[in-house]
């Protein structure tokens, strides 16, 4: 139960607001939706992954919250290395940003 209670948390507060910034960002250098699709797969896969750590580091939900509503945090830095399909997805979304400076 304290599990699903931190996984709701840490989907509210680090990765609905990260998926929303990488959405926005994705958008506004005119990525193909497909990329758009793979960032927002890979935000809603990474959530077990990242309640885990939140049960294991509980300092690590609050500083990382911190840094993702203050956007000290680029989304791909939190969500990268959760999963060989977020590394993936993540390559692929910065291919984009970073070519057309975002």
């Amino acid at each position: 139960m304290l599990q699903d209670l931190l996984a709701a948390v840490v989907g509210v507060l680090i990765v609905d607001p990260l998926q929303a910034e990488m959405n926005e960002r994705l958008a506004q250098v005119r990525a193909p939706q497909a990329v758009i699709a793979e960032m927002r797969t890979c935000a809603e896969s990474s959530l077990p992954k990242l309640a885990d750590r939140a049960m294991a580091e509980p300092l690590w939900v609050v500083t990382a919250a911190l840094d993702v509503w203050t956007r000290r945090t680029r989304p791909e830095e939190i969500l990268g290395g959760t999963s060989n399909q977020c590394d993936a997805a993540v390559k692929a979304a910065r291919t984009y940003l970073d070519s057309r400076g975002a």
